[in-house]
């Protein structure tokens, strides 16, 4: 990784694999289209609608090193843990990194890591206000109706585009602060170990999500598929730090692991280390069947088929589902905390627990447990090809088909390290004004022919 002033031992890391360059080094290419994966998880919202690693963030880290090799040595955690003996940093050293040695070397083992007050608490406090707003906004169109049952009872796509004025009339759009100008994108880079002066980072992905006691399941052990990470897919190449893409959850709530409703993970499943990571992949069609592309005719009749679906591991393949479940960890995460996952860490939502549900018929308020997840890959990654549903590629009649995420058309993608884009506010207003409703109405009269197709297979 290299940042501002990155520190030597940093360096060292990124030559892991002495002899191999990141350039050239031998990544699985696999070309599903995102219209199939994008399609059934729309869908799946649709129809389904231990061990914490909790680290206080510290705001100056001071340099450690550790000998070059293939595979890390075990050592304690760096930072500041709940319930654990304070880690003295040096305030006066010179580098700028936002995260410790240890703090890396535990995302780069792991696939995952939790960092404690990373937010300013005005920021945190605009963010839980703007859930909470989203979620009144929800409940007031429903007009007295029961929220809807399956998985999330409230997802809302693109706040960054448009915050549908959930942060207030007159406010800024916190979700676009947090997601662009908050320490996030430092952080994300700092552990895809970026180097600033050749490599850039791009919010790919961002989504807001509620679940409350009405939730009927939870979508199962699965990696993101391109609803969620619209990008080409590249499979990490271990022990070499994956440079496609992080994921950073946060917590809106504080979500006690006996409450449910929250995340858990499986750890390392990132990399080639678990033994059923490749079936898995398997199982979830995570493969190169269709090449760079697929029509819209044979993507429905894989629709129509029932042979893909994201969440459903547990139906497909039962005995690595039980595999995940004897090591997964789960969490008591605090409100603000986030999780930074390796893009692709498998991971699932945990259902509600009758004791929250119990809970909650008491006391009404803050009945949903609230999450806002942001994806952020390099400018250098790609959109599929083929036909599509992502509202860049209908927006623009197809143009953006294929494209580098720094070459598309429209600030869809807006640059976030390691600095922010020239007028990005202008340009991502401009494409929430001009091309977002042309979108949204082509993805439309696509979920309605899909829809069609469910109800028939």
């Amino acid at each position: 990784m290299t940042a501002q002033n990155m520190s030597k031992n940093i360096q060292s890391t990124r030559q892991l694999n002495e002899g191999i360059s990141l350039q050239k080094r031998n990544k699985m290419s696999l070309g599903l289209s995102s219209s199939m994966a994008t399609i059934v998880s729309i869908l799946t919202c649709l129809l389904h609608t231990g061990n914490n690693r909790l680290v206080q963030f510290p705001l100056v880290s001071q340099a450690r090193s550790w000998p070059r090799s293939s595979r890390f040595p075990s050592s304690a955690h760096g930072g500041l843990f709940r319930g654990a003996n304070e880690v003295d940093y040096d305030n006066t050293a010179a580098p700028k990194r936002l995260i410790t040695d240890d703090q890396l070397k535990d995302y780069i083992m792991d696939g995952y890591i939790v960092l404690s007050g990373l937010l300013e608490a005005d920021e945190l406090n605009a963010l839980i206000e703007a859930g909470n707003n989203i979620v009144s906004g929800y409940i007031e169109k429903l007009g007295g109706k029961e929220l809807p049952k399956g998985n999330f009872q409230v997802h809302e796509y693109g706040l960054v585009l448009d915050d549908k004025e959930a942060s207030g009339e007159g406010s800024k759009n916190i979700f676009r602060s947090v997601a662009l100008h908050s320490q996030l994108p430092q952080i994300a880079a700092e552990l895809m170990q970026l180097d600033e002066n050749s490599e850039n980072l791009r919010l790919l992905r961002d989504v807001f999500l509620a679940k409350g006691p009405e939730s009927t399941s939870s979508c199962g052990w699965h990696v993101d598929d391109q609803m969620f990470w619209p990008a080409t897919y590249q499979l990490p190449n271990q022990p070499m730090v994956d440079q496609t893409g992080i994921n950073a959850w946060i917590a809106l709530d504080d979500m006690p692991v006996n409450n449910g409703g929250s995340l858990a993970v499986a750890p390392a499943s990132h990399s080639d280390s678990v033994s059923w990571r490749n079936d898995a992949y398997a199982a979830l069609g995570f493969d190169d069947t269709f090449g760079d592309g697929i029509s819209k005719d044979e993507l429905f009749r894989v629709i129509k088929s029932g042979k893909v679906d994201t969440c459903g591991l547990e139906r497909m393949a039962p005995r690595i589902h039980q595999q995940i479940e004897k090591t997964k960890k789960e969490f008591s995460f605090k409100q603000g905390d986030i999780i930074f996952m390796n893009r692709w860490l498998f991971h699932r939502s945990t259902d509600v627990t009758e004791k929250r549900k119990a809970a909650v018929k008491v006391v009404e308020d803050n009945a949903l447990l609230k999450r806002y997840s942001l994806r952020y890959v390099t400018g250098s990654s790609s959109l599929p090809r083929g036909f599509m549903t992502e509202l860049s590629v209908l927006g623009t009649n197809g143009a953006n088909s294929g494209r580098e995420f720094n070459e598309v058309d429209g600030e869809w993608y807006p640059q976030c390290w390691p600095e922010v884009g020239d007028d990005v506010e202008e340009k991502i207003d401009s494409v929430a004004k001009n091309f977002i409703p042309v979108a949204q109405e082509k993805l439309a009269v696509i979920m309605t022919e899909v829809m069609a197709l469910f109800r028939t297979r």
